[in-house]
């Protein structure tokens, strides 16, 4: 028999379970019969709350976020930071963390350019709704204009994503991931409002 849940919780675990089925086999594992197996639920009662496998993948997109956003709070109220470097460490813990949590398949997911046009745009959608309170941040460090801080900050996405991706595959422990990507973030920060050398 299984174990009733209010709606919002019953949601979360399916969210949770397809987050699970997406870390070990890519979107494609991704079922509403895999799901419902998994959670010991029925398929109607999984299509009660995710009408398509759209909006079950973008679920899955948006409750990362969410927790993400979450754990970022929690951690930049626990230890205040004092510059932008502690910003970025305190940001890539919270990414950690909710990767350690919900798994890689969401973390993949966020950066989706896949077949589905919904899901690309809601991921693109999501990344800059997380990036944007840290544009301001960038325009004053770099001494950089709006515009410019956009780019640098697209930059930094990618340069994370890429020493983070190192740390999923397992090539780099945890406390290597969040030094490395640390100290890039500064770097590009520090050295994105230099002028060119001329040479």
């Amino acid at each position: 028999m299984r174990l009733r849940l209010a709606p919002a919780d019953r949601r979360r675990e399916l969210l949770r379970v397809a987050g699970r089925l997406m870390t070990e086999g890519g979107v494609d594992a991704v079922g509403f019969g895999q799901i419902a197996a998994r959670a010991g639920v029925t398929r109607p009662l999984v299509y009660k709350f995710f009408p398509s496998r759209t909006a079950l993948i973008i679920g899955v997109l948006e409750d990362f976020a969410a927790e993400l956003n979450e754990r970022f709070g929690r951690g930049a109220t626990r230890a205040l930071p004092a510059n932008a470097a502690d910003a970025a460490r305190v940001f890539v813990e919270a990414v950690c963390d909710t990767i350690e949590d919900r798994g890689t398949g969401p973390w993949y997911l966020l950066d989706a350019k896949g077949p589905d046009p919904q899901v690309a745009a809601r991921a693109e959608q999501i990344l800059d709704e997380l990036v944007a309170p840290w544009r301001l941040a960038i325009a004053a460090t770099a001494g950089v204009d709006e515009r410019e801080a956009a780019t640098l900050a697209r930059m930094i996405v990618a340069a994370g994503r890429a020493v983070l991706e190192l740390w999923c595959r397992g090539e780099l422990s945890r406390e290597e991931a969040v030094r490395d990507t640390t100290r890039g973030v500064s770097a590009l920060v520090q050295g994105f409002g230099l002028p060119a050398r001329a040479g």
